[in-house]
């Protein structure tokens, strides 16, 4: 990011609309390459109290009226990583309103990666969500009914991923535009990879007016793309798929018994990696999937086991109350040791009188 940085301090300046565009759009990609290092966080930080970043910034203010419908969305796209992912705080209320302005005016022109980039940003960035007009939003629906033909996979997973949290979003598109969109993630979903499989089957289980639209062959598809993605998908991806299954029925009921084989070693594989949320999620969606659950291996409920006992510290009433009422339905099922449940319950049961 230095390079950035440093080019941003010496030839501000000069900028145009377009290199403003780019400079953050670059900046963006640095930052999501580095995520996983050891500092990678306290990269927000050090953004925050950069000069050269505060200028950056500025100079995004002072060409907003001029961004397209490609800058703006590139623009949005950056700053839903470099402030919502990464902590550098950037958008005031002055910014977000001319950031909403810019929505409003460019929807029209709007490219399919333009849609759902703008949208995933906005499903991120409050205040400029809170910023876009009831015609911005109509707009920017609009846009993404256009352009559902045109997407690809990842496209159409992170438009359904923040349609299913942006409210005045999903309430402006047409009946007409939810199909076109249930279309599309049948159309893409052989190649979708792990997190947008899963991002697609977390949308379907908010987002009702497109689950009703999948066609028994588009649910087949979803579930096929769950099937084959499974041994690559990390904790997030895996607690996030099993969770949807557990309430899409006709896409669980198209899950094959070596597509639960493999979505129950991948529960083993990533267990020890699972944050408080995905262990609640995942054991919670096993006492609803008895097909997945009986394919979980002795060493895979240890790993779980493992798991819940290690973020139980941290999880909320939801996680706890979920876990305790997994664990009820397996063992009624049978399906759950005893040696397993015992420590686990022991030790929420010890962490939630505390």
């Amino acid at each position: 990011m230095e390079g950035i940085l440093a080019l941003v301090n010496g030839k501000g300046d000069v900028f145009t609309f377009v290199n403003v565009a780019t400079a953050m759009n670059t900046l963006q990609k640095v930052a999501k390459r580095r995520k996983g290092e050891g500092e990678w966080k306290l990269e927000g930080k050090r953004l925050s109290e950069d000069p050269r970043f505060a200028r950056l910034i500025d100079s995004v203010r002072v060409h907003c009226p001029r961004f397209r419908a490609f800058e703006g969305a590139n623009v949005l796209h950056a700053l839903g990583v470099l402030q919502a992912d990464l902590g550098a705080l950037a958008v005031d209320e002055k910014l977000a309103a001319q950031l909403g302005e810019v929505v409003k005016r460019e929807a029209r022109a709007m490219i399919p990666q333009a849609v759902s980039n703008t949208l995933n940003a906005l499903s991120k960035l409050d205040v400029v969500a809170a910023a876009v007009s009831p015609t911005g939003w109509a707009g920017l629906a609009k846009a993404a009914e256009r352009t559902a033909r045109e997407m690809k996979p990842q496209e159409v997973s992170n438009s359904l991923n923040a349609l299913s949290k942006l409210e005045a979003a999903a309430a402006a598109v047409s009946p007409a535009g939810w199909a076109g969109l249930a279309m599309a993630a049948e159309r893409t979903a052989r190649e979708m990879n792990p997190q947008a499989v899963a991002n697609t089957l977390n949308a379907l289980t908010k987002l009702h007016a497109v689950e009703a639209v999948v066609s028994p062959a588009g649910c087949a598809g979803l579930a096929e793309a769950a099937e084959r993605t499974a041994r690559e998908m990390k904790p997030q991806e895996v607690s996030n798929s099993l969770n949807a299954l557990s309430k899409l029925e006709a896409a669980a009921a198209a899950v094959s018994p070596k597509g639960w084989a493999d979505l129950a070693e991948a529960v083993g594989r990533t267990a020890s990696q699972m944050n408080p949320q995905n262990a609640a999620n995942t054991l919670n969606a096993l006492g609803k999937i008895e097909a997945a659950a009986a394919a979980v291996s002795s060493e895979g409920w240890a790993g779980l086991a493992e798991a819940v006992e290690r973020t139980a510290r941290e999880m909320n009433p939801q996680d706890v109350a979920n876990i305790l009422n997994a664990l009820t339905k397996l063992d009624e099922t049978g399906l759950l040791l005893t040696s397993t449940r015992c420590p686990v319950e022991t030790h929420l049961t010890a962490t939630t009188s505390v």
